[in-house]
């Protein structure tokens, strides 16, 4: 007699989603550039939309825009600053869309940033807001993230621009716009004299010179630094 015997093995199930969980990824970028960074979902419910609120340094970076992406794209998604330091993100399916239990991307965050090289800013996610498709809240939780003043790329781009004051032409209002610099005002002379600069933020610094009576031309000389170099500008301005 022939005795068929059958081994029965049981293999281990993929490892299931548990909870529901946000997470932000880590973002670097030279001063006066954009950096992006990921918000992810990981959710073992049904979700039919999300708010959510991130704290950030805003000394540090500055919002510029957001858009739905990966297992998020068929989203309306927007984000606002709703205070300093604050922003509001909202999330949802204008129909009857949803996002099923699954993990990865469902937005990405664009922030630009502003200051010294090596600058950090926390990313912190709070006042979570998930909800299933009818509405009802779920629980959940969040994983931080950070923004990053990384290593300028080149030396400093600098750009110069004059205004003469109607009232009195020899009165003379300069601006110097600074990418990738040292995040600390520009050195500015006016024909020799030294122009003290205050920052109006996001690279742009502003200061005012008067020049002496009969001088018939101002030359503007503007000078910063980074790790990778030293940059200058320079305009001559015609006075009257």
């Amino acid at each position: 007699m022939v005795l068929n015997l059958m081994l029965l093995v049981s293999l281990p199930a993929a490892a299931d989603i548990v909870g529901n969980t946000l997470d932000l990824s880590d973002g670097s970028a030279p001063a006066a550039a954009l950096a992006t960074v990921t918000l992810g979902l990981a959710n073992e419910d049904a979700v039919g939309g999300i708010q959510v609120d991130i704290l950030f340094d805003g000394s540090v970076a500055a919002f510029s825009g957001m858009a739905a992406s990966g297992r998020g794209a068929g989203m309306t998604a927007e984000g606002r600053v709703v205070e300093s330091g604050r922003l509001r993100v909202v999330m949802y399916y204008s129909g009857s869309g949803t996002l099923a239990s699954g993990t990865g991307p469902v937005a990405e965050l664009a922030f630009l940033m502003q200051g010294s090289t090596g600058n950090t800013s926390a990313l912190t996610i709070t006042d979570i807001v998930l909800s299933d498709t009818d509405g009802n809240d779920l629980t959940a939780s969040a994983t931080p993230g950070s923004l990053t003043v990384a290593d300028p790329v080149g030396s400093p781009f600098l750009n110069i621009s004059a205004l003469k004051n109607p009232g009195d032409t020899h009165i003379v209002m300069i601006m110097v716009t600074v990418s990738g610099g040292s995040g600390d005002a520009p050195i500015v002379s006016a024909s020799g004299s030294a122009v003290t600069m205050s920052s109006l933020a996001d690279g742009v610094f502003q200061g005012q010179h008067h020049a002496l009576s009969g001088q018939s031309t101002l030359t503007i000389t503007a000078t910063d630094s980074n790790s990778n170099g030293t940059s200058n500008a320079q305009i001559i301005l015609a006075l009257p």
